[in-house]
């Protein structure tokens, strides 16, 4: 007698239950759960020792209003630290901008220019551009040969228009543009510093900290030496359209709307437009993709030099904005001004739950950063702690969310 068969039983286990919450915003809560409970705990230590004069709509406003430029700059350095990379350069872009946006709206008259000079700043930019385009040309797996000859003519084109250029703009006058432009022109060259560093970083492989050290450097240089080491002001030298302009530009600090300066409602602006930019993007997720595991990230398909470079524009774009709204508040250009701006930026950033080994971050969480460490400064100011103590308190303060990062990448 012959068996029958087994019957076929259409058996499909269960999916797996899924949590009221989505893992990937339950993990965006979890990151900026940290810097939320430290903020809440300095308004408490404060709260209870001041009450009367830290636990104020004033002081908070006053945080606002002093630290919107820290909270845009940290918006873009975000983007930055999640690809695991770093941008020492922010204070010095922040103070080329806001020194470009007020000589724009000043007018500029350039100097006369020599020959050689000119020919000089053209030898410079190419070899800049000759060691970006062959280190770029040979990652493509491009024959050397070929790639040096095809960088060598980027090099000659770019030095014979650089040095065309400069020597043509040489005893020329800009006359005085509205502040409008002088915002733009501010912006624009902050994209193009953040441009040169990505440039270097991807095209060479040099270290993120040794080449934004260097450009830190090289453009500190270059706004003292534009403006000649001194403020750019309105004086008697200025027209009456261009101290008009900037009264006008002034207003960004200084007025009211909603009862906030419009500066702070640019930085609101400036979180709603980053947030669902690194979170809900390509460009959001390559960032996560290149910061957690840059090879695997390039193996997928990713093009990594593209979108590390376009976070470093959104980087140097951000603290360009910065130094234009800090041109508000200045009533002007000041080139010697944001020395250690980047630090407080990064401070700010790795506070608030940023990873410095990348892939981890929220833009949330760097303004909560930002929010703590401006209320830091007020509580001490407020509860009448010396200078030389509020710089241990606070750099303690960073050693600890440091720690804490580290100790939370040993864990996992």
């Amino acid at each position: 007698m012959s068996q029958q068969p087994p019957p076929i039983l259409d058996y499909r286990p269960p999916p797996p239950r899924q949590g009221v919450i989505p893992p990937g915003v339950s993990r965006a809560f979890a990151s900026i759960l940290g810097p939320l409970i430290g903020l809440l705990i300095v308004i408490a230590i404060f709260g209870i020792w001041r009450p009367s004069l830290f636990l104020t709509s004033g002081n908070f406003i006053n945080v606002l209003r002093y630290n919107h430029h820290f909270v845009v700059a940290a918006v873009g350095t975000t983007f930055v630290i999640v690809t695991a990379g770093i941008d020492l350069s922010i204070g010095s872009v922040m103070a080329l901008s806001c020194t470009v946006c007020a000589m724009v709206i000043q007018g500029v008259s350039f100097p006369e220019r020599s020959i050689g000079t000119s020919i000089g700043i053209g030898f410079a930019v190419a070899l800049l551009v000759g060691l970006c385009v062959a280190g770029r040309l040979l990652q493509t797996g491009m024959h050397t040969n070929r790639a040096l000859g095809l960088s060598l003519a980027w090099a000659l084109a770019s030095a014979l228009a650089v040095a065309v250029v400069w020597y043509a703009l040489g005893g020329r006058t800009w006359h005085s543009m509205p502040w409008g432009v002088g915002v733009l022109a501010g912006i624009v060259v902050g994209t193009l510093a953040g441009f040169l560093n990505g440039c270097l970083i991807t095209t060479l492989g040099l270290p993120p900290f040794i080449v934004t050290l260097a450009t830190l450097t090289i453009f500190r240089g270059l706004v003292l030496d534009i403006a000649g080491g001194t403020p750019v002001s309105p004086d008697y030298t200025w027209t009456q359209g261009a101290k008009a302009s900037m009264l006008a530009l002034r207003d960004l600090q200084f007025g009211s709307f909603l009862g906030l300066p419009p500066n702070v409602w640019i930085a609101v602006a400036v979180v709603l437009i980053g947030a669902p930019l690194l979170h809900f993007t390509v460009l959001g997720r390559y960032a996560y993709a290149i910061g957690s595991n840059e090879r695997t990230a390039r193996l997928c398909g990713v093009n990594v030099e593209r979108y590390k470079t376009l976070c470093y524009m959104i980087g140097g774009a951000t603290a360009g904005l910065a130094g234009v709204m800090m041109t508000a508040k200045f009533t002007g250009g000041q080139p010697a001004e944001f020395t250690g701006a980047e630090l407080t930026v990064i401070a700010a950033v790795v506070i608030g739950g940023t990873s410095l080994f990348g892939g981890e971050g929220t833009i949330i969480g760097s303004v909560l950063g930002v929010v703590m460490l401006g209320l830091l400064y007020s509580g001490c100011v407020i509860a009448d702690i010396s200078t030389f103590r509020q710089l241990q308190f606070i750099g303690g303060t960073i050693v600890l969310a440091a720690a804490l990062d580290r100790f939370r990448h040993l864990r996992g």
